[in-house]
């Protein structure tokens, strides 16, 4: 991928580079790139000449050795090497016997933990190399702290809904979908048979604990960091709690049923779950929807789950920022004003096609770009189905700060505790409850004792 000039000669590494990326997709992901971190370390060792050290960027998204290894091409007078780490975030401070980074690109950087290891690159906007209003303005805010820029957005995602296309006109909004929207045309769609089994089911739910995290940050969850682990909105969990029992006893339904239809007709992928037309609607991240092929496209169109004017980007935003023991820094500020173009990232999306790479990952670094340009000029060229529904910026809601560790937090902690707050039991006539193994009625267990349960299994 990205070699000083003085150590190697030519592109066998910028090629071992790739297939590590390639691997990355898969499950010999981590390791190809370790492989790959050792080979650079090498080369750092057996290197004396300081004039001609590259920078390095710390990063765990794969995309990036694609992006070093065009910008070694394009530039002599600076050089780049990405070195893989699993949690970037985790990793800071850096070793004292470890390469040191000059740039870290990824998500998680903006807490306590991290902040005070970058510096603020206001003076690129106020210096004129980089442009303000290229930028998300939301997205930028997000990378402010104490009022500078400490970090520079580099992709997001967003949240949707897939339907069939022919239930296109039942569907009022041409971009939006509202939790009520999808209520209401699920509720609709459902069907029983004579037995009072159901035959169709719009969307159920406990279908998705994803479904539900959107939900409560959408009623004012507000998870925040807060000391070691975060805080959130105990009414706003109610009323997210409240409003999808509602859901399922609208439709004469229960947890054990919707779980059950689940699990009999919508085990395949989700694009797929359409082609017995048993189910209106499925929940998707645009990570995963501008993945799916035209084929598997076929058929199908979306809406951005959102409400009141407001789309909630996705907890992950991935973000770049310089670091304050950065010895490369000059290196570090060309990579970002050749990064942070509209044509660059043209080519970097191009590229991807031509070392079919397309297939691994949506967009740049696996999101939409930060630069509204390339969503709007780039992305639908590539993405047909974005003609007609691009984000709109005005509405982006992005998360608060959050420590590097929320994703655990959220997989072990948060959605288990949504899940299990919207359980609905079964009801006999006169209102007898009956037991199941999904619903057997318990008294349910609060996010603090899950969270004492989570650290004794992190630790």
């Amino acid at each position: 991928m990205i070699q000083p000039k003085s150590c190697l000669n030519n592109n066998k590494f910028g090629l071992a580079a790739v297939l590590a990326k390639k691997s990355l997709a898969r499950k010999g992901l981590s390791f190809a790139l370790c492989l790959f971190c050792l080979a650079v370390t090498l080369i750092f060792s057996s290197c004396g000449n300081k004039k001609n050290e590259p920078l390095i960027i710390w990063t765990d998204i794969p995309e990036f050795a694609s992006y070093a290894e065009l910008f070694n091409k394009e530039h002599e007078d600076a050089k780049a090497i990405v070195v893989y780490k699993e949690e970037p975030a985790r990793s800071l401070p850096p070793l004292k016997d470890e390469i040191q980074p000059d740039l870290v690109v990824s998500s998680w950087l903006k807490n306590s933990s991290t902040r005070k290891y970058f510096l603020p690159l206001d003076y690129m906007f106020s210096g004129g190399l980089l442009q303000k209003s290229e930028f998300y303005s939301k997205l930028l805010d997000y990378g402010l702290m104490n009022s500078k820029q400490y970090l520079l957005p580099v992709s997001f995602n967003l949240d949707a809904v897939m339907f069939r296309k022919k239930n296109e006109t039942l569907v009022t909004d041409d971009h939006f979908i509202t939790l009520d929207g999808i209520k209401k045309l699920s509720s609709e769609f459902n069907k029983k048979n004579e037995d009072g089994s159901f035959e169709t089911m719009g969307y159920a739910p406990s279908w998705d604990g994803d479904f539900l995290y959107l939900a409560s940050r959408m009623n004012g969850a507000n998870y925040v960091e807060k000391k070691e682990h975060f805080g959130w909105n105990a009414n706003a969990l109610e009323k997210t709690a409240e409003y999808m029992k509602s859901w399922t006893k609208q439709c004469d339904c229960d947890t054990d049923t919707e779980l059950n239809f689940q699990f009999k007709y919508l085990y395949m992928p989700k694009y797929k779950q359409f082609s017995m037309d048993k189910c209106f609607f499925a929940f998707i991240k645009s990570s995963d929807l501008f993945m799916l092929t035209e084929d598997q496209f076929s058929g199908l169109t979306y809406r951005w789950v959102g409400e009141a004017g407001r789309l909630m980007v996705e907890d992950d935003i991935v973000t770049m920022g310089l670091c304050k023991s950065a010895t490369h820094k000059a290196s570090a500020q060309k990579f970002m004003e050749w990064f942070y173009t509209e044509e660059v990232q043209k080519k970097l999306l191009e590229r991807q096609d031509s070392l079919k790479l397309d297939s691994l990952s949506f967009g740049i670094a696996g999101g939409f770009s930060s630069l509204v340009k390339v969503n709007a000029n780039v992305y639908p060229l590539r993405y047909r189905s974005l003609l007609e529904n691009l984000p709109t910026g005005d509405y982006l809601v992005c998360p608060n700060i959050l420590s590097p560790r929320w994703p655990s937090l959220k997989e072990k902690v948060v959605i288990p505790y949504l899940l299990d707050s919207v359980q609905v039991k079964k009801v006999q006539a006169e209102g007898e409850e009956t037991t199941s193994p999904v619903t057997q009625e318990k008294p349910l267990r609060s996010i603090e004792q899950r969270i004492s349960a989570w650290e004794r299994e992190a630790f």
